[in-house]
């Protein structure tokens, strides 16, 4: 199925300065549309941004059937633009699609819309230490006031321009507070925890506007079966390093199979470090942090590369400060490896590293 493109190639009216780009906030001019009816995928199209006109029925608004993936372009030195293991995206977009009862996607027309949308959009992808971030989407916009899957659907992809995550982090790894939730739990066993579903941030959001009052940018959510081991956090898997092992909680139907976690457990191994995924007790990390056992901890997703953890708070008020200095120096060696294969910088040895394109200068 070949991708028709409406689009006209823009530029921004002036430079990208990634430490003043907004997360989430600035779009490019165009994206990917292709629409699902009659048991067909129809229609991709490249072309400029628009409004979506659903009816108020429409089953995503009622029933939640929504899915997306996160992943980014990044402008290497050479001026290649490239994406980060797109592959990876596509198949859970696709394990995604299969949990909502929604239409997968072919993986190669996954990996190849990104490519060519951003190859449109290549203007729009700044410099070091900033990124394109690609946001592929899938929604149910069949009207229908009934408890079943949509027969219609829109897969649609946006990119934009990006620079730090949070707002706290001014550079580097960085560094945030992070609260414990002990008393609200963001998946169970059965449920949409491994996969991107929507309604798995919706229920975060309370939790993480009270963490936010209490200082802290992020949340640590627990197993809600035993609420005694950690999960992840609010859109980011974490790990901790004990005695110079790097440790992280192993993947299960309540964990997201984060790209970046991936990265990470393989980039250690690469750096001889003893890379462990086991069962993490809240308490037994808690003691280890307080007795020096435990001396990093760090957060990581697409949206945030790898970032340090410098406290733990409970949700009784006690702050846990994580080490001597945050981020570490295991955080900030994984930080500046992986940040180098992505800008070009370090041999990319797994094959990681889609090329789109390569950025030729804007006549102004």
């Amino acid at each position: 199925m070949g991708i028709t493109n409406r689009a006209s190639v823009h530029s921004p009216s002036k430079p990208l300065d990634p430490t003043t780009i907004e997360f989430g906030k600035v779009f490019t001019p165009n994206f990917f549309l292709m629409k699902y009816a009659d048991g067909s995928w129809q229609e991709p199209v490249i072309g400029p941004m628009q409004d979506f006109q659903l009816h108020p029925a429409a089953i995503v608004f009622h029933y939640g059937q929504a899915i997306f993936e996160g992943l980014k372009a990044f402008q290497q030195d050479s001026g290649r633009i490239v994406i980060f293991r797109p592959e990876m995206n596509a198949r859970r977009f696709n394990l995604s699609a299969r949990r909502l009862d929604m239409p997968e996607v072919d993986e190669g027309l996954f990996v190849e819309a990104c490519a060519k949308l951003v190859e449109n959009e290549r203007y729009f992808v700044p410099a070091s230490p900033g990124s394109l971030y690609i946001r592929p989407s899938m929604i149910g916009v069949e009207p229908c006031i009934g408890v079943r899957s949509s027969k219609e659907f829109y897969f649609f992809i946006m990119t934009l321009p990006a620079g730090t995550y949070f707002k706290e982090v001014t550079g580097g790894a960085g560094s945030v507070n992070v609260l414990v939730s002990e008393s609200v739990f963001r998946a169970c066993r059965g449920g949409t925890g491994n996969v991107k579903a929507a309604g798995n941030y919706a229920a975060s959001l309370n939790i993480i506007t009270e963490a936010k009052k209490k200082g802290c940018v992020q949340v640590l959510f627990l197993n809600a079966a035993d609420r005694a081991h950690i999960e992840e956090m609010g859109g980011m898997n974490v790990f901790f390093v004990r005695e110079g092992k790097l440790l992280t909680p192993p993947l299960s139907d309540t964990i997201l199979a984060g790209v970046v976690r991936d990265t990470v457990l393989q980039l250690a191994r690469d750096m001889g470090i003893e890379a462990i995924e086991t069962p993490l007790a809240i308490r037994e990390v808690l003691a280890d942090i307080r007795s020096g056992r435990i001396t990093e901890a760090m957060a990581c997703g697409t949206a945030a590369s790898i970032t340090g953890i410098g406290s733990l708070q409970t949700e009784s008020g006690e702050v846990i400060r994580v080490g001597s200095e945050s981020p570490g120096p295991m955080t900030n060696g994984l930080y500046h490896q992986i940040r180098g294969i992505q800008y070009g910088q370090i041999p990319d040895r797994h094959g990681w590293i889609t090329e789109v394109c390569t950025l030729e200068p804007v006549a102004r």
